[in-house]
């Protein structure tokens, strides 16, 4: 089957996965430069913010309107009314007039940016999120700041002119928010044009902004969301403090007062310290943290209804296929094997598994006749059908 979604090396495209991992990947922005302005064209249009602002009646709290000339987000009052109802008509004054106009988690809205995000968590193991900026004319949107996580910048119309200044943190976690008063003399250290079809990946904790030239801009910021270390530490020490009842002693009895010898303390912490680091176990862990995200993965389902209906036309002679950026996991479990996918299970006799893999591991499709494995024919149709109805695979045509 004809892949159509832009998956993770689509979207970084002539650039390598594997240069952007060891050269760029929480170390350094990455441009590309593409002589297409019309390459992100099939994710995303202007015609289509218009289309979604004007017929799908959003609530006024599913959009923002930014002006970096104003000291404040430009409130909601402005261009609403009575019980949230957007005015579309006060929106695109304001636009007119130098608002930026911003749809955050639009991917949540259309299916293109909820395919693009889906193939690129298939990638990272990781969620992302879609905002979208659509700025007029010699306009910038935000003062000068840096991201809380890796953003993916798709100039999807026009141009943007990016200023880019040096990191003051280096990979910021959430609670590190960038502070005005105390980065705005940060160093510039280059200034380049974002064009229609280029792409521009600015890691966590660079100093940035951006303004429009004299053309309207549209861009997707595109947005890491991943788990960090100091994540995983955390539940590594939760762990051991409710197993532990070591790390659950209150802390020396005159800790705070003036002369206290803080030495024994110093002792206790080492052991504590240690103790942790005997008894933290990493697979458990990883273990949790993919199963998080895999629950929170649904599969893309575009077309379901169709395939739920004819799924009784399968044949041995069909072709089936997985779906796209399907994310899932199979894990053998004594006398069967379980299949897990967006917080559900699906258990099997063991003898499945061979059959199983190969149904959700083909690229390019696959004829249920030929599937190889340890079941007949009759056993392969039962399977392929289960899978359709679960949303994991499709009918080719």
């Amino acid at each position: 089957m004809t892949r159509t979604v832009f998956d993770f090396e689509r979207v970084i495209s002539p650039v390598s996965k594997e240069t952007f991992f060891a050269s760029h990947y929480e170390k350094a922005g990455l441009r590309v430069h593409r002589e297409d302005a019309g390459y992100y064209a099939p994710i995303l249009s202007s015609d289509r913010i218009d289309e979604y602002l004007t017929t799908a009646d959003p609530h006024a709290s599913e959009i923002m309107l930014v002006n970096a000339e104003a000291e404040t987000e430009i409130p909601s009052s402005e261009y609403t009314l009575r019980r949230g109802v957007l005015d579309v008509r006060r929106v695109y004054q304001l636009f007119a007039e130098g608002a930026t106009l911003v749809t955050p988690q639009l991917h949540r809205k259309v299916p293109e940016l909820a395919a693009l995000c889906r193939a690129v968590e298939a990638e990272f193991h990781a969620p992302f999120q879609t905002n979208i900026y659509l700025t007029p004319p010699e306009a910038q949107g935000f003062k000068t700041h840096y991201d809380t996580h890796d953003v993916f910048v798709l100039q999807v119309e026009g141009n943007k002119e990016w200023h880019v200044y040096d990191t003051p943190i280096d990979l910021p976690l959430l609670g590190q928010k960038f502070d005005r008063e105390k980065y705005e003399t940060v160093p510039e250290s280059e200034t380049f044009l974002l064009q229609a079809g280029d792409l521009y990946y600015c890691p966590r904790g660079i100093v940035h902004n951006a303004r429009s030239t004299d053309t309207a801009s549209l861009h997707i910021t595109f947005g890491l969301m991943a788990q960090t270390w100091s994540e995983l530490m955390f539940e590594a020490v939760a762990e051991a403090c409710m197993a532990d009842p070591a790390f659950r002693e209150n802390l020396p009895v005159g800790y705070a007062a003036d002369g206290y010898d803080r030495e024994p303390a110093r002792a206790k912490l080492r052991d504590l310290l240690a103790r942790l680091c005997d008894s933290a176990e990493l697979d458990p862990l990883l273990d949790s943290f993919a199963a998080r995200f895999i629950a929170e993965s649904p599969p893309q389902l575009r077309g379901q209804m169709a395939q739920v209906l004819e799924s009784d036309r399968l044949t041995a002679d069909s072709i089936v296929a997985p779906r796209e950026s399907l994310i899932f996991h199979i894990a053998q479990e004594e006398d069967k094997v379980v299949l897990v996918h967006f917080n559900n299970r699906i258990s099997f006799p063991s003898r499945v598994m061979p059959s199983l893999e190969a149904m959700l591991t083909s690229e390019k499709g696959v004829c249920v006749r030929d599937v190889p494995g340890q079941l007949d024919e009759s056993g392969l149709l039962v399977l392929a059908k289960k899978l359709v109805n679960e949303g994991l695979l499709t009918r080719a045509a």
